[in-house]
């Protein structure tokens, strides 16, 4: 095997029987980031030396036994990948080479230096000018067309993983944004920060990646979320939370400068991590009723003011003994102020904190602080901030990356302090999804924040998508004249509209929807001002198909001030999240004013200018694209009703989604199929005590993890499933077998089912039996994760047979249990 370890680290690997030989390149003198680089690996039985090459230049040595090597049968000779990667989350494949390769050869023959000097001057003076080219990296959006879920008008990477967007900076005409990034896949892991670039803040060019974890700087695990400021004439300077598995607290604030100074390239593409950390968390650091938690150290928040620089960084009150936590105060903004970017900084204590036992919400630790002044609606200074906090929990919490909280106060810039105006927090979105915020205050004195729209999607669907999660659009937040906190989208969002499709005045809801009739899109703004009259709730439904079996609602109810979205027929795919969730809100001046902006599967929702609501929507069908209103309990009226088309973000095409051709109709199902009754009811105990009516369950989590994502469906909106690991019932050691009543397969014979739990092909798994002769035509088991996976088997050559489903437990060591939910059968109509 010829590959890369860490930070390009070359290495080769040869087998002798039960020996593994490897040679490693010196850590010097790794695989160029970004460049091409001339690798020769061989093997001299002669001297029993393995030699590594690096453009020509001796890299590294191994001996090797005194025997031949042994041809491993059935197995490739792997470069670039390794043959058994680590299963990340149950779905993804890690340890594989990013970057790209070009010619190959593989001959008899050892390699001494001298010739390996030789060859690589060689290769080199057949390229073109004799030089090697600047290789081709740029990652095209276009591997995603036609996905129906991509969104085409809210910033987010070319490909594979996105966490929150962060450090927006406006520089020479030019606004900047970063956020973290995988780039080996839609997981989380090996945080890079991305970088994309502006003029506007909502048409945006993707840039180089800006950092990446190295092992010489102060981010050898991960360079997580941070925050910029610019420095006078050297340009913005990046302020990032670096990852340090070797340290005992892993997280520590670390700074990288931009090239601007040497190339004045505005676009700021290249920067440079400083090796040393800007602030740390020692042990024992005093922090109000307890001391910081220094493994919760993270997500610096920097800026200047009359020549101050202050950090915040997000972290936790505890008392620790220095082996343990004993006892969790709350969530807190640790301060550090000084007089350069560099330092040195000194620390001031704690912002604000929370109380867990009275303020619960905000949870243990804080993440992603942010302090902004607050304007009035007018852009006038107030003399009152806003600070914002992401929630953090040590063990699984349901409301974990859920919620933006906030309050409004003074900032006591001497003290270092925030005076709150109101004690309990309030929630910033009401949709569940907008999280991470970023702040900063814009050339003409708005304050900006930025977002991450979380997607909840499994990992089986990233893994399917090749892609994870999108930045929000950015919002302005100002203070309003009642002292509520206004919200709006940037007024740079209208730079997106395309066609206007509707203008609709002074009318009925019924002529409005006459009007609308013949509006459809994924990609909308709608802009309406509603005059509620005596109705009781106003409700737009949008993505919605003409018989309403898909739709999304926006509804406000009148009496009880309460704006909401039902995504219970949001979408036909049982593993597609749905859900209510909604908040208080107050009419503006008697009417209601809604603007909503829909970009395939996003969904954003501003109400009378004073909350927000961020959502996902997945529909199944292409002709869910419509628009309609509704007033209940009375009559209302429309005052003013926009639709415009919205272009892309990108300056590229954007191509039309594209949609599964729609499943057989014509059939029915297998009895209790989705376990709706909440019982075995349709299924037979073969043997054992594993499966039980006891298993049934409508648990969302297992306790000790995250969620299930078990299905969600009309029919079974509960989400029951059978999770078979009981512990009254003998926990892993249970065995038994459960099948279900035997049916014939018929409309397109493709079987489908969600299953999790252990990985045992041969002891755990749900199989497609055939009746006739107990063949066994199709099964799966689970990953060792609790989470399930959809699974599909094409029986189409079955189709006719009489069959039925197994489902077989017969280990009883750990992870001795499989889960089965969902079992979609198409059964032929006797």
């Amino acid at each position: 095997m010829l590959g890369l370890r860490r930070f390009g680290q070359i290495v080769f690997q040869l087998g002798f029987a039960t020996d593994l030989i490897e040679v490693r390149g010196a850590t010097g003198h790794p695989a160029a980031r970004g460049s091409w680089t001339h690798v020769a690996a061989t093997y001299d039985p002669v001297a029993r030396q393995l030699h590594l090459y690096r453009d020509g230049r001796l890299i590294g040595t191994a001996t090797t036994p005194d025997k031949a090597p042994v041809l491993a049968l059935g197995e490739p000779l792997l470069i670039g990948r390794h043959n058994r990667p680590a299963l990340l989350n149950g779905e993804f494949h890690a340890n594989m080479y990013i970057g790209l390769m070009d010619s190959l050869q593989i001959r008899s023959g050892a390699l001494d230096e001298s010739t390996a000097q030789q060859e690589h001057t060689t290769a080199v003076r057949s390229l073109p000018g004799h030089r090697v080219p600047p290789p081709d990296l740029v990652q095209h959006r276009t591997r995603y067309h036609g996905d129906r879920h991509r969104p085409q008008f809210h910033m987010l990477p070319p490909w594979h993983w996105m966490n929150e967007p962060h450090a927006p900076v406006y520089f020479k005409g030019k606004y900047h944004i970063f956020y973290q990034h995988d780039p080996f896949g839609p997981y989380w892991g090996q945080i890079h920060w991305g970088h994309a670039v502006s003029t506007d803040m909502v048409h945006w060019r993707d840039l180089p990646i800006a950092l990446a974890p190295a092992a010489d700087s102060a981010a050898p695990d991960g360079c997580w979320s941070g925050s910029a400021c610019v420095d006078g004439d050297r340009g913005p300077v990046l302020f990032f939370t670096g990852g340090d598995d070797r340290l005992p607290y892993r997280q520590r604030t670390g700074m990288a400068i931009s090239s601007y100074q040497a190339d004045k390239d505005t676009d700021l593409p290249t920067w440079t991590m400083k090796s040393e950390p800007v602030t740390e968390a020692p042990a024992g650091l005093p922090a109000g009723p307890g001391t910081a938690w220094a493994e919760n150290f993270r997500d610096p928040f920097v800026w200047e003011e009359d020549g101050v620089w202050y950090q915040l960084t997000g972290s936790g009150i505890v008392d620790y003994t220095g082996t343990q936590v004993t006892k969790k105060y709350g969530g807190t903004a640790l301060v550090h102020t000084a007089r350069r970017p560099e330092g040195p900084w000194t620390y001031r204590g704690p912002l604000h904190w929370n109380d867990l036992a009275k303020v619960p919400e905000p949870g243990e630790a804080w993440e992603l602080p942010v302090l902004l002044p607050l304007p009035d609606p007018r852009g006038q200074h107030t003399g009152k901030h806003i600070l914002l906090v992401s929630p953090w929990w040590e063990a699984f919490n349901p409301n974990a990356v859920k919620h933006t909280y906030y309050w409004i106060g003074t900032f006591d810039k001497h003290a270092c302090r925030f005076m709150p105006d109101h004690e309990k927090p309030r929630e910033f979105d009401f949709g569940q999804h907008f999280t991470g915020p970023s702040g900063f205050v814009t050339p003409d004195g708005r304050s900006v924040l930025f977002s991450i729209a979380q997607d909840r999607r499994s990992e089986q669907q990233h893994a399917g998508a090749g892609w994870a999660h999108n930045a929000g659009m950015p919002v302005s937040v100002s203070l309003r004249h009642d002292g509520t906190l206004g919200v709006e989208p940037i007024a740079e969002t209208t730079g997106l509209r395309g066609k206007h499709l509707a203008r609709i005045r002074q009318t009925s809801i019924e002529e409005a929807n006459r009007q609308l009739s013949a509006i459809s899109g994924d990609l909308l703004d709608i802009s309406a001002v509603i005059d509620p009259h005596d109705a009781q709730t106003i409700t737009l439904a949008v993505r919605a198909c003409a018989d309403g079996t898909e739709q999304t609602l926006l509804s406000y109810d009148i009496a009880e001030h309460r704006f909401w979205i039902d995504r219970s027929r949001s979408s036909l795919d049982p593993d597609t999240r749905k859900g209510v969730h909604g908040g208080t809100v107050e009419l503006d001046g008697g009417h209601l004013r809604l603007r909503v902006l829909l970009d395939r599967s996003m969904l954003e929702a501003y109400v009378n200018g004073t909350n927000s609501l961020t959502s996902r929507v997945y529909p199944t069908r292409d002709d869910s694209t419509g628009i309609r209103l509704t007033a209940q309990g009375g009559t209302a009226q429309v005052l003013e009703l926009d639709v415009w088309r919205m272009n892309g973000a990108y300056d590229t095409y954007v191509a039309p989604a594209a949609y599964d051709p729609p499943r057989p109709t014509d059939v029915d199902a297998l009895p209790n199929h989705d376990f709706a009754t909440g019982d075995l009811t349709g299924w037979t105990v073969v043997s054992g005590t594993t499966f039980s009516n006891a298993n049934v369950t409508v648990r969302t989590d297992w306790g000790w993890g995250g969620p299930f994502y078990q299905a969600e469906t009309p029919d079974d909106q509960a989400g029951h499933h059978l999770w078979s690991f009981n512990p009254d019932a003998g926990g892993d050691e249970a065995i038994g077998v459960l099948r279900s009543a035997t049916v014939v397969l018929g409309g397109d014979g493709i079987v489908d089912l969600l299953i999790s739990g252990g990985n045992d092909p041969d002891r755990l798994y749900a199989a497609v039996v055939r009746a006739s002769d107990g063949k066994v035509l199709a099964k799966t088991t689970g990953r060792s994760a609790e989470q399930y996976r959809r699974v599909m088997f094409d029986l189409t050559a079955h189709i006719g047979e009489r069959i039925y489903v197994k489902v077989v437990d017969r280990a009883t060591d750990g992870w001795g249990h499989i889960n089965v939910a969902d079992v979609n059968v198409p059964v032929h109509r006797q």
